[in-house]
């Protein structure tokens, strides 16, 4: 009886083993790496982080590697998401543009994740936040992931 046991206990050790990785696979993305010196983002995407020349450029970019899932007006696909409006808020809301721009270079496109540079990703991401009505300003968004960490992304300003 002693063996029954050592053995159900074995085998009920590697399922919970089995299922926690699973679970942790199809969890969604981890905020991306804050500085140390700062709990909680210090700017707001509204406050104009990116130029119209970054934005024009992840325009090109998405309409090459982006469009043909999500769509060339942004508004999803068969099996994409829209990326803009309701949906880019409720799914963008309150994470930083870190987490946009590494969510997009370590899982897009999806039929060959990591193809698109950090640098280029970020110029999507002045892309997607232009359409969603967010101000360009004199400046580019940063490739630095610590600093783009530091930039929240909040329906209303």
């Amino acid at each position: 009886m002693t063996v029954t046991r050592t053995r159900l206990a074995g085998v009920l050790a590697v399922a919970l083993t089995l299922s926690i990785g699973a679970a942790a696979e199809q969890a969604p993305p981890a905020p991306a790496a804050q500085s140390a010196q700062s709990a909680t983002p210090a700017q707001s995407a509204w406050a104009g982080v990116f130029n119209k020349d970054q934005a024009d450029r992840g325009r090109t970019l998405y309409e090459a590697q982006c469009a043909r899932c999500h769509g060339e007006t942004l508004g999803g696909g068969e099996n994409s998401p829209a990326l803009v409006d309701d949906v880019f808020f409720a799914f963008w809301g309150g994470k930083t543009v870190g987490d946009l721009v590494e969510y997009t270079r370590t899982t897009m496109p999806s039929d060959g994740p990591g193809k698109i540079t950090r640098k280029r990703c970020t110029d999507i991401a002045a892309y997607l936040l232009s359409t969603n009505g967010f101000p360009a300003g004199d400046q580019e968004l940063p490739a630095e992931l610590d600093a783009l960490a530091q930039i929240t992304i909040t329906r209303t300003k």
